[in-house]
């Protein structure tokens, strides 16, 4: 828990605010919370509360100051709040009336619909199995014919096959599932069966969705409609990819840009009647919450609704308004209502963009303004500069990439998108209200948009990424530094820029180390993906090796590579049956040499791709030998690697095995499994890990840190 300034040396050194210090209490409650189900580390540290708090409730009654005092007591009770919401909704989301792999009759009550890369899903809640009710969420997939007609609001029935969700797994975190409570996945046997039911804002949602697909184009219906409800489920993949290598994707989030818009919009309308002010402000911020309510209730929607309610209120008391403080009590509120939403990427960045541009963005606006930037141009920058460097290393580490030319493009870009939604916004309420004229309004904002889309598009703005590392456990010290230099440090800017200069160095030897491979060695990475996607990534001073299983995730597998500054791939080598060199097009990966399963039939089917389809080939300085489809042995430099995808391992001796599970007759020094549970060295409960081949030996590169077996 941080102390209060009051009564510590740095009280002159920092512009203290009360909010913040609430925010950081409850917030750091809840993260270490977190970091000790998912390390699985004992709940000790809470007993340095104690001394902490009763430290600064002494040091506040000898100063006499009952804000102090205040402020403390305050403090601890957040921290613990968050700390213990945390730990008791895992505990909640870990434990399930049913029992996984069963069947069950089922029935529960539609809240989302949409549609992922497994086809058709359902979210429901209410749920009933076997007659008896079961807490938390479920999420249905469904097969391409699945029985009768189901949305939002309707009440399903069907039986089917019941899995757990599990908070952690492979070194990850079921984000998105441990914030929706979606304790458990089914898929239908039979046919399911559904009544109607009405639900204010899915109905709207709904009414939304179809009016734009049923009036424009499928791509610029999905792109509309991902900018009105922050859904874009039904954006295509290459489209969206080039909305976030732009770093412009957040036009997408139902945020700050998307409420103030909202808000200006209706603020401005009832602006010209003769409502008090009070009435106006009102009724404008209670028709932003619907709205929320109609993008659906996401956390970065209600944090920007309740900044917009507390800039209403504050405007209307004649107060300044404070950015910083109103961002940081959106933030307790929100964390009040549920201490899980820090682990929320969409809720950090949403806080991270807006706590930014507060504490970095008059600064930045000042210096420009002294070197003759005009002044709209300036303030345009400072808030872009501003909100990337906050959320820099959150989406670093999230999606392993960022790109160096969203300063420039968020600059051109996103006034020109927040003029479309603007405009779209009113055409799309008419439209909804004058049917007639539906297509004629959309068409309105919808011009526009496609030419603006296809004007991203074509700038490729992948080739801008920066990518192959992340802060990791070293990001607390970036955001130190990065506020080390901001104005809300009363230090003399000379010894604030050493102390930043001090911990970037920190940070660059702490990347450096992470990726480090020494001279004459071989990296060797075994990762996972929930029992379905292996990879083996194997870096040399000669390139990158890319072994994996003939269905891999891409997801996971970008993930891996960008984590390892290993983008450029020397070659893939695919395990599996004879049809495993198709497992290339889900890779989503660029390589010009794949090696598949060897067979009689040698076919080339990728354009400015090699595939090779040797037993025995050599790849940077390695010497690679299949033992079947699905096993796979590499010589490197005298140590002997063995790598098994399949049910069974047909390698007879290796230094070491990297298998699914345990329960062959392979002779190996020592053992990586994918899929064991409570084993020393496995994928499942440790995340990625790491091996250095060197001077004929394989040996482990770090700690194993066993995670999500606590609670």
């Amino acid at each position: 828990m941080p102390f209060p300034p009051y009564f510590l040396p740095m009280k002159k050194i920092v512009n203290f605010r009360c909010a913040v210090a609430f925010a950081c209490a409850v917030g750091i409650g809840a993260g270490l919370s977190y970091l000790s189900a998912y390390y699985s580390f004992p709940y000790w540290w809470l007993i340095a509360l104690v001394p902490l708090t009763a430290i600064s409730l002494i040091i506040s009654i000898l100063r006499g100051s009952k804000k102090g005092i205040i402020v403390t007591v305050i403090c601890a009770l957040l921290f613990l709040y968050g700390a213990g919401g945390v730990y008791f909704k895992l505990a909640a989301f870990s434990s399930s009336e049913l029992s996984d792999g069963a069947a069950y009759g089922l029935s529960g009550i539609v809240w989302e619909k949409g549609y992922s890369q497994s086809g058709e899903y359902i979210k429901i809640g209410n749920i009933i199995a076997d007659g008896s009710s079961v807490e938390g969420n479920m999420i249905v997939y469904l097969d391409e014919v699945y029985g009768e007609f189901c949305d939002v609001g309707y009440t399903v029935t069907f039986y089917g096959t019941v899995y757990l969700s599990k908070p952690f797994a492979y070194g990850g975190q079921s984000a998105s599932r441990i914030l929706e409570d979606i304790r458990c996945s089914a898929y239908p046997i039979d046919l399911l069966s559904s009544e109607y039911g009405f639900s204010l804002f899915g109905s709207i949602n709904s009414a939304v969705r179809e009016l734009f697909f049923e009036n424009l184009s499928g791509d610029t219906a999905a792109i509309a409609y991902g900018m009105f409800t922050g859904n874009t489920e039904y954006v295509e993949t290459s489209t969206m990819d080039s909305f976030r290598y732009g770093g412009i994707a957040h036009v997408f989030a139902v945020s700050g840009l998307h409420i103030a818009l909202v808000y200006g919009f209706v603020a401005y309308i009832f602006g010209k009647t003769r409502l008090p002010k009070a009435a106006s402000a009102a009724v404008s911020v209670a028709l932003v919450f619907f709205y929320t309510g109609i993008c659906g209730f996401t956390l970065s929607a209600v944090r920007a609704s309740v900044m917009c309610a507390v800039s209403a209120l504050v405007r209307l008391c004649r107060g300044k308004y404070d950015g910083l403080s109103s961002v940081a009590l959106s933030f307790v509120l929100i964390t009040l209502v549920n201490p899980l939403n820090v682990i929320s990427v969409g809720f950090q960045l949403s806080v991270a963009a807006v706590a930014g541009i507060a504490v970095f963005g008059g600064g930045i606006s000042r210096a420009l303004a002294r070197i003759k930037i005009p002044r709209k141009i300036a303030s345009s920058v400072s808030v872009s500069l501003s909100a990337q460097i906050a959320t820099f290393p959150i989406l670093l580490s999230t999606f392993g990439y960022v790109s160096w030319a969203s300063l420039g493009l968020n600059i051109i870009f996103v006034p020109v998108l927040s003029a479309i939604f603007t405009l779209m916004f009113p055409c799309t309420l008419l439209a909804l209200m004058i049917a007639p004229l539906s297509q004629f309004l959309l068409l309105i904002s919808s011009v526009p948009l496609d030419l603006t889309t296809a004007a991203l598009v074509s700038i490729h703005a992948e080739e801008a990424l920066i990518s192959g590392f992340d802060f990791g456990a070293f990001a607390p010290l970036y955001f130190i530094a990065v506020f080390a230099l901001s104005d809300m440090v009363n230090a003399k800017f000379r010894w604030r820029a050493l102390f930043a200069v001090a911990l970037a160095l920190i940070i660059a030897a702490g990347v450096v180390l992470k990726n480090y491979v020494p001279a004459g060695g071989v990296k060797i990475i075994a990762s996972a993906y929930y029992g379905e996607s292996y990879a083996v990534l194997i870096k040399t001073e000669e390139g990158n090796v890319l072994v994996v299983s003939e269905t891999p995730s891409s997801y996971d597998i970008g993930d891996l590579l960008s984590e390892n500054a290993a983008e450029e791939l020397s070659a893939v080598i695919v395990l599996g049956g004879e049809d495993s060199v198709f497992a290339y097009t889900s890779l989503g990966v660029s390589c010009d040499e794949l090696y598949a399963n060897y067979t009689n039939i040698n076919i080339q089917p990728y354009r400015g791709v090699t595939v090779h389809y040797e037993r025995a080939f050599s790849v940077c300085g390695i010497n690679f030998e299949y033992v079947g489809g699905y096993d796979l042995v590499a010589d490197i430099g005298g140590a002997s690697l063995g790598i098994s995808c399949g049910d069974t391992v047909n390698i007879s001796s290796c230094d070491l095995l990297i298998a699914p599970r345990d329960g062959h007759g392979c002779d190996c020094k020592e053992a990586v499994y994918f899929d064991m549970v409570e084993f020393a060295a496995n994928v499942y409960d440790c995340g990625d890990l790491q091996f250095i081949a060197k001077d004929g030996t394989i040996s482990p590169s770090g700690a194993f840190i066993k995670r999500g077996a606590g609670l």
